[in-house]
């Protein structure tokens, strides 16, 4: 390894690179893309430029030799790059430290420079965002005094080769910020949410005097007109513990924008690319990660380390005397049947209309003595709550499960005609849908919203046509048409797959439309 390392690092290899910084100045390059082009350092890129080829030959560094701390890891270095490019630095430094115990100290820039290395050497890039990131500074709060909560989900790699769905909870005192995080299989309820907290009061050793929350339905069962009403559970757990609780305005993150970093850093620097082997390591794994990583290295706004200045936090805590005890009823899956229903103790409840996407599809739900909670298996988000009836028979359902809101279909309406460019194609053909199937109009108009960011408008606007002159309106089949025109597949080959996707012949035999209808899109 070590004399890779002198090879690559040879007066050779300087003169090569000397001559590629040179090159990328000419074409027009600013120092700082010069930089990521070439995997080297701003001192040395602007060395470089300011040297004259008998400069460089002559100067000192020319014949120095250099072997990098880092050079022992770098195979390995580079096969989690190539694995996952995506990797930043800073998980780069923190797998290194959670897979070898000989690892040296080294600084973060040391980390970020070495992987840069390995990127430019190998050719392995790294996705970029455009997207810009708004900074703002705020004022410190005092010590103790207020701590953020939230959820996050997130898939990862099973080791058996199939993906599973975590959750999580987070907690972040406001001036240390000293994190906590607890992962669950199921979503959180509200008996679930509490544990976590009791777990959290426990890792710190109190309690902070105000906690910040969003308004979730974990939390929050009803807004009476700005006073929020409390489900049961958290209700009774605010009053045991005398908690402050405050909870921020609908879609605004800013107010908790220290958890929501929060979530965002266990996204994205501790479960990004990590494989998930049952529920007990990932927690294990998570709280060597804090002490470690998320509360062991200095905050990248306050340049402190969160333990560090929890020495001094935890003694404006309030006292936790509590046993953090798991819920006594977990979460259990119910099978959700094509009626949109589920059935509990002997009672059916209905979910929204679109939740049965075919055999198999499943709900959360917490069954209480008086109460159902039920959840979505995918999002994690609570979808119904019901009382529970007194004896069995009894089919239970809310209103709203079994329409679409108008104001929702006008959302729909307009996110399409935006995505569209305001295409009168696209009007049309909405405006005929909803004349030849008024009742699963808005069915229709979610499945087009949600498929149609696959395809240029270009793409669409060729549908659209072809949908209109065969008198054609099913979202699904437009979709599909979209995606065989984007293949540029032959049009009597289209017409032959559109007929294969017509429905086979059942007992009471419905309406069928006939090859004939589709070989209009194609005239």
């Amino acid at each position: 390894m070590l004399m890779n390392a002198y090879e690559l690092e040879s007066p050779e290899r300087k003169l090569v690179m000397w001559y590629k910084v040179k090159e990328l100045s000419e074409k027009g390059l600013r120092q700082a893309q010069i930089c990521r082009e070439t995997g080297l350092d701003k001192k040395t890129v602007k060395r470089y430029l300011g040297m004259t080829y008998d400069e460089f030959v002559s100067s000192p560094t020319y014949h120095r030799m250099y072997v990098r701390l880092l050079d022992p890891y770098e195979e390995t270095v580079r096969r989690w790059l190539e694995a996952h490019n995506d990797l930043s630095s800073s998980q780069v430094h923190d797998w290194l430290k959670e897979h070898y115990a000989s690892m040296p100290e080294v600084n973060a820039k040391t980390v970020f420079n070495y992987v840069r290395y390995i990127r430019s050497k190998y050719g392995i890039s790294k996705p970029r965002s455009n997207v810009p990131r708004p900074y703002a500074k705020v004022e410190e709060t005092g010590y103790g005094e207020y701590a953020q909560v939230d959820f996050g989900e997130s898939w990862m790699h099973h080791d058996g080769g199939r993906k599973v769905k975590v959750y999580f909870f987070v907690m972040v005192l406001c001036r240390s910020r000293k994190k906590y995080v607890w992962f669950s299989k199921s979503p959180f309820t509200a008996d679930l949410a509490v544990y976590a907290h009791e777990r959290a009061f426990a890792h710190y050793g109190g309690k902070p005097k105000h906690l910040i929350y969003d308004q979730d339905a974990v939390f929050i069962h009803d807004e009476n007109l700005g006073d929020y009403v409390l489900t049961r559970v958290f209700n009774a757990f605010v009053n045991q513990e005398h908690l402050d609780v405050i909870f921020c305005r609908k879609s605004d993150p800013e107010s908790k924008g220290k958890v929501e970093n929060a979530v965002k850093y266990v996204k994205y620097n501790f479960l990004r690319c990590r494989t998930f082997y049952d529920i007990a390591r990932l927690n294990e794994e998570a709280e060597r990660w804090l002490s470690r990583t998320a509360n062991g290295l200095p905050h990248s706004s306050t340049r402190l380390i969160p333990d560090e200045v929890f020495e001094e936090e935890k003694h404006y805590l309030v006292p936790y005397n509590g046993c953090p005890s798991l819920p006594a009823r977990p979460m259990v899956e119910y099978t959700v049947h094509k009626s949109n229903i589920i059935s509990c103790r002997g009672n059916d409840y209905s979910v929204p209309l679109g939740t049965y996407k075919g055999p198999g599809t499943k709900v959360w739900a917490s069954v209480n003595d008086d109460t159902i909670e039920i959840y979505d298996k995918e999002t994690g988000k609570q979808i119904s709550v019901f009382d529970m009836p007194e004896g069995k028979g009894h089919y239970i359902v809310n209103p709203e499960h079994r329409k679409i809101h108008h104001i929702q279909k006008d959302r729909l309406e307009t996110e399409i005609l935006e995505y569209c460019g305001f295409d009168n194609l696209a009007l049309e053909w909405m405006i005929n849908l909803k004349a030849d199937k008024p009742r699963y109009y808005g069915q229709n108009l979610k499945e087009l919203a949600k498929g149609m960011h696959n395809f240029e408008v270009s793409t669409l606007h060729r549908a659209f046509e072809r949908s209109l002159n065969s008198g054609m309106y099913n979202a699904r089949d437009l979709i599909f048409l979209c995606d065989r025109l984007g293949r540029r597949i032959p049009d009597r080959e289209l017409a032959t797959s559109l007929n294969d996707r017509l429905p086979a012949a059942v007992k009471e035999k419905p309406e069928k439309t006939s090859i004939s209808t589709y070989s209009k899109f194609f005239s």
